[in-house]
């Protein structure tokens, strides 16, 4: 069951900035929340498997906010991964392998047969994401007047992700999986670096 990442995070919902969930138990924007995560995996591997280069999405829908759970998830797997990478990833992010996933997974009542989609990202000053034809991801940092990057510092709802987070602008990101809430983010995100092991 041993298996380690190291890569980015990259974390819009449906809310506005600032997502309440992230404060503890809190009512969303909307009523609802629907969130998709994408992990940009660098390095890594799990029993054996190697990992690098690989790239997941995690979405989910919740009647409520994150704490209260009850969501229905799917996690969307890059086609450029190998069937043994595919494998692996699917069971970390569906928390079958215990980190920081198992306590995620605890908030999903329902999943959704996981899908193998085209995921292509572009780091750089405006990094964005497309999930196959369902989904689209576009974040811009916050910045003050000097350039300093805006953070969300030691959130009490982190998951054990990481301690500090760059706070973006999730404009024009947007989810439209036939089989999930159709959504589009009101502006909140995150950007952030990972290493887990477990």
């Amino acid at each position: 069951m041993a298996w380690r990442m190291t890569g980015r995070w990259l974390e819009t919902c449906s809310c506005k900035m600032i997502c309440r969930c992230t404060m503890g138990p809190a009512e969303p924007d909307q009523g609802w929340c629907s969130a998709a995560i994408l992990v940009d995996i660098q390095q890594g591997d799990a029993d054996g498997v190697n990992l690098g280069n690989t790239r997941a999405v995690w979405v989910i829908d919740l009647p409520g906010d994150f704490s209260a759970g009850n969501g229905t998830a799917r996690v969307y797997l890059d086609e450029d991964a190998g069937s043994n990478q595919r494998r692996e990833l699917e069971a970390i992010l569906t928390g079958k392998k215990g980190g920081l996933w198992e306590g995620l997974a605890g908030l999903v009542r329902e999943w959704r047969p996981s899908r193998t989609a085209r995921i292509e990202v572009q780091w750089g000053d405006n990094p964005s994401a497309t999930v196959g034809d369902v989904g689209q991801i576009q974040v811009q940092p916050i910045k003050d007047d000097g350039g300093n990057q805006a953070q969300l510092l030691n959130a009490p709802a982190n998951y054990g992700v990481a301690e500090t987070f760059d706070l973006v602008r999730a404009d024009g990101t947007r989810w439209s999986d036939p089989e999930m809430r159709r959504w589009q983010s009101l502006g909140y995100g995150t950007l952030t670096s990972f290493q887990w092991s477990v």
